[in-house]
């Protein structure tokens, strides 16, 4: 099965606004910190990625199949990593795991987690003085969570 393992929003000053993990039971052990701090460095690696020069490179020679600026940007310890950087310097970051994902649910996938992103930031309720907390609630959680329940979960092809 196709499954999203993490997500990662990182600003346009490369800092992380949010990370969260997928695969990890209800109780939290010694492996789901382990598991936190890879897919965190993996998010890391990403962004090295979106800077390097020859990411235009990458971008130029997947473009035919890329799908409005989705990158497949590297695959490690089994991981498949997703980006796309909006036209407002967001960087959406998207692990996958165990499978290959059709590139029309990924973009279905990015999409909606940029709109959830903008929800909340253009809430006018939401002070923006907090800087980076301002992902870290429950309904920005929630609507997160909804989107990788919600995708495709199909089986891999022997």
């Amino acid at each position: 099965m196709t499954k999203i393992n993490f997500v990662s929003l990182i600003s346009r000053d490369d800092k992380p606004l949010y990370i969260q993990l997928f695969d990890v039971g209800d109780a939290l052990g010694k492996d789901d910190a382990n598991r936190f701090l890879k897919y965190n460095f993996l998010s890391h690696m990403a962004l090295d990625v979106f800077l390097l020069p020859m990411s235009l490179n990458l971008r130029e020679q997947q473009q035919p199949q890329s799908h409005d600026g989705i990158l497949l940007l590297f695959i490690q310890d089994e991981v498949m990593v997703y980006g796309m950087e909006t036209n407002n310097g967001l960087k959406i970051v998207v692990g996958v795991g165990e499978g290959e994902p059709l590139l029309a649910d990924l973009k279905e996938v990015f999409s909606k987690l940029y709109k959830v992103y903008l929800r909340q930031i253009c809430n006018p309720f939401t002070d923006l003085e907090k800087g980076e907390d301002v992902l870290q609630t429950k309904r920005f959680d929630s609507g997160v969570k909804a989107i990788v329940d919600a995708f495709p979960a199909k089986p891999v092809a022997p």
